[in-house]
């Protein structure tokens, strides 16, 4: 794959993020939601993390390790969301992971954008496994993994360290039952 995929979906368009994306990114995340319900996204997000995605997601698709798509809604270029597909060349699997502006929750959009993802990890890239994973204090993150076909496959206890909290994950996982 020598050009980054586009995707299309009903309503979306999942792309690669642009330099141009960044203040949005920036005004999207500086929310402590995310900070609250990610291992990673600090508070306040700042332009620095922002670039430090946008890089991530250059060197990932260089790399072919790290798909990680822009979510955009047809009718607007706006970026208003983020999605990736993280690769274990070795063992034919990908993590999944996510999020979405605040303004744009509760209308579907994840959900038809982790589908999206999903259908390509398995489709264009012919993995075995994608899974996922959310802290339990973010059960609307399981129901998006649930609704896109991952079953539950259990709760790791204790599994990360979020300031001085300990944090449990609930991991989902499918299986691509045509490789």
């Amino acid at each position: 794959m020598h050009e980054f995929p586009t995707l299309f979906s009903k309503r979306l368009v999942l792309n690669q993020p642009v330099t141009d994306d960044i203040p949005v990114i920036v005004s999207l995340l500086n929310v402590e939601e995310f900070s609250k319900y990610t291992l990673t996204m600090p508070y306040p997000y700042l332009e620095k993390d922002a670039k430090f995605w946008f890089e991530l997601a250059q060197k990932g698709f260089a790399q072919k390790n790290k798909f990680i798509f822009a979510i955009r809604q047809k009718n607007d270029p706006k970026i208003i969301g983020g999605i990736d597909l993280s690769l274990n060349i070795k063992h034919n699997k990908g993590e999944l992971g996510y999020w979405l502006g605040l303004p744009y929750w509760n209308k579907g959009y994840m959900t038809e954008a982790a589908k999206t993802v999903v259908q390509f990890g398995f489709g264009e890239l012919g993995l075995k496994r994608i899974f996922a994973s959310h802290f339990t204090s973010n059960p609307a993150s399981g129901r998006v993994m649930q609704k896109v076909g991952m079953q539950k496959e259990g709760v790791l206890k204790c599994y990360t360290k979020k300031g001085d909290v300990y944090q449990d994950h609930v991991v989902y996982g499918v299986i691509n039952s045509l490789v």
